[in-house]
């Protein structure tokens, strides 16, 4: 059982514990889809049980990708009332699969937000032993900060939140690490602080590079296929051998995924 479940959602560790993970960062640009991404590498590497929610309806590159090698879902989230009902599919398959990462767009908390709240996702998971977590990724930037702070006000009593330092968009958090508000929240949610490691521009760029250019889910370029392709030099695979590496410790580190076998 991993050390973060929810804590004020009741979870029995007696029963089968399911999981839902939301990966967001609201802001555009922040390394919500690789992060995403690594989750999705990690499980596949560890041949676990999940289901890939992809929630990005403009930009839907992650599910593309893993799409040939992974259970991929599609839903989104709305600030319709109307169209709420659009994110239901990712509960049921937290209740089939037990582990679900959904990959949040940007701008997408409040309407998440009102799904969890107005609708009582809270009380479905206590019914039906959801832990819910958001895992929010960050550029260290002032308003990238603030909304987590924002999000652990508004849902911190029900999902445990993960703050993920993008080290290939921030190399000093210093400033966020002393930042009052930031110390006050730590002290308040005893939340964990995980790195998303650097991935050096030449290899990220490859690797988008040739999505780009391919049309078929299954020609397209995993972290972890790209580790073995031809055309990127020996020193480039190893670049990307090492931060699949140090993205699997900080994902473990947390406990979230590592006991979802099969």
């Amino acid at each position: 059982m991993d050390k973060l479940l929810a804590r004020t959602v009741s979870i029995n560790p007696q029963r089968k514990i399911r999981k839902i993970v939301f990966f967001g960062g609201e802001k555009g640009g922040v390394g919500k889809s690789m992060s995403t991404s690594t989750a999705v590498e990690f499980c596949l590497e560890k041949e676990l049980k999940f289901i890939l929610a992809e929630c990005d309806r403009v930009n839907p590159d992650t599910a593309r990708i893993y799409r040939p090698n992974a259970d991929v879902l599609f839903a989104y989230f709305s600030e319709d009332p109307n169209k709420r009902a659009k994110a239901d599919p990712v509960v049921k398959a937290a209740v089939d699969s037990s582990l679900v990462l959904c990959n949040l767009p940007a701008q997408s908390y409040q309407a998440m937000k009102d799904w969890f709240i107005e609708d009582g996702l809270y009380e479905l998971g206590q019914e039906y032993n959801i832990a819910f977590y958001h895992w929010y990724v960050s550029n260290g930037g002032y308003d990238s900060v603030q909304i987590f702070i924002k999000s652990l006000k508004e849902l911190g009593s029900y999902m445990q939140h993960i703050f993920v330092r993008n080290w290939g968009l921030c190399d000093d958090w210093t400033h966020v690490e002393d930042h009052r508000d930031m110390k006050a929240a730590r002290a308040e949610y005893n939340f964990p602080i995980i790195d998303l490691p650097k991935l050096p521009y030449a290899e990220r760029n490859f690797i988008e590079d040739y999505n780009f250019s391919r049309k078929k889910d299954e020609d397209k370029l995993t972290f972890t296929s790209a580790v073995t392709h031809p055309e990127l030099s020996l020193v480039s695979r190893k670049r990307i051998k090492n931060f699949l590496r140090d993205s699997f410790a900080q994902i473990e580190s947390t406990g979230i995924l590592s006991d979802e076998k099969p």
